[in-house]
């Protein structure tokens, strides 16, 4: 009798540790599952985040954004982070961020307030304290959109790793620039004007600049190394990406008040401009190149509008220029400009540039910048 219950008994305890068993796997199934489902979902949540911040044309037929009143808003933008460079530069140069050799964070962490302070300003004239009334949410994903651009804006820095600095080495590194580079207009005849440089796309290969107005283009740099660029050269490239980070700090906290201001830019119209026009027509590994290369060289207010114009690019899509038609913002002579660069790009990189279809390109480009397109020839002249 023991020992049948003895077996009853183990028998029970093997049916039991059979059900834990499955109980396990049906667990770890579901948690594998689970972990699949999480990640599915946490790549649809950054793809929906990151198209939350390309070009929103609901809300451009919502809201009057090519206004005057607005374009002296981003006027103002310009004005205070043109003069928060030179005193940003000044300020590192005379060793106002250090004390007996120390970092002094806070300071900066201050200065950099103010800024950002002024910013919102613009937008919010009688506050005192108008980033304390900003929405926190839309500070919060302003915060996440300058993260990003920042770390991408490093990864552009030629031969320096400067994304894996800490905070003291960088400052360090600017100080010993700032000696050699005093003020922010002398690094104009090198840097005019200072672009965000992007690679972007695996497209560009080798033909994107990396540094403005001709010091050297990315090939050359692949194929020379280091000696091609100068110490004054990397010092001052190295006092560009402050003044780089102070606009993309200046342009994010600007479209906390202002999601348009990106908009009210001829580099935004040409970049459209450009991109519709190779929509138009059928394009080969050259041209292809050569679009991605024109796009790479923008200085567009925000890197999201970039990647965007990219994207139309690959996929052969026009982004409506029509959309963005502010022709009563710009001036003729840059709207001729505009219109000049486009012609000489349809001319020399796409087939079919001079035939009928471009004609008609060229008759709707003229109306959207409201300029006379005379013949092609004459628009390539000077």
């Amino acid at each position: 009798l023991s020992s049948l219950f003895w077996k009853a008994r183990q028998g029970a305890e093997e049916e039991a540790g059979e059900v834990l068993l499955l109980t396990e796997e049906a667990i770890r199934r579901e948690a594998k599952r689970l972990d699949s489902r999480r990640a599915e979902i946490g790549k649809v949540l950054m793809a929906y985040g990151e198209w939350m911040e390309f070009p929103d044309f609901e809300e451009l037929h919502k809201v009057e954004w090519a206004t005057p009143e607005r374009s002296a808003q981003d006027a103002e933008v310009v004005a205070l982070l043109e003069a928060e460079a030179d005193h940003a530069l000044r300020r590192i140069s005379e060793g106002k961020y250090w004390e007996q050799g120390q970092l002094q964070a806070r300071v900066l962490l201050n200065d950099l307030g103010d800024f950002v302070e002024g910013i919102a300003r613009i937008y919010n004239p009688e506050s005192e304290r108008p980033l304390l009334e900003t929405n926190l949410e839309e500070l919060l994903k302003a915060v996440n959109r300058v993260s990003l651009q920042v770390i991408l804006l490093l990864e552009e820095v030629p031969l320096l790793d400067v994304k894996d600095w800490n905070l003291r080495q960088v400052a360090d590194k600017v100080r010993t620039a700032s000696k050699v580079v005093r003020k922010y207009e002398d690094l104009q005849p090198i840097l005019n004007p200072v672009r965000y440089l992007w690679q972007g796309s695996k497209f560009l290969l080798a033909s994107n600049p990396l540094l403005a107005a001709g010091w050297i283009a990315g090939s050359n740099l692949v194929r020379e190394g280091a000696k091609k660029i100068g110490k004054r050269s990397l010092d001052g490239y190295l006092l560009s990406v402050v003044r780089q980070v102070l606009g993309i700090i200046a342009w994010e906290t600007a479209s906390i008040y202002d999601r348009t201001n990106r908009f009210r830019d001829p580099e935004w119209v040409y970049g459209v401009e450009l991109v519709h026009l190779v929509s138009e027509f059928t394009l080969d590994r050259e041209s292809l190149r050569a679009a991605f290369s024109e796009l790479g060289a923008l200085a567009l207010r925000s890197s999201y509008d970039r990647i965007f114009l990219y994207r139309c690019v690959a996929q052969h899509v026009s982004p409506k220029p029509e959309r963005f038609i502010q022709a009563d913002l710009m001036t003729e002579e840059r709207r001729e400009e505009i219109a000049k660069a486009l012609n000489s790009f349809c001319r020399k990189h796409l087939e079919g540039g001079k035939g009928k279809k471009a004609d008609k390109w060229r008759r709707d480009l003229g109306r959207r910048l409201a300029v006379e397109m005379m013949d092609p020839e004459s628009l390539n002249e000077g």
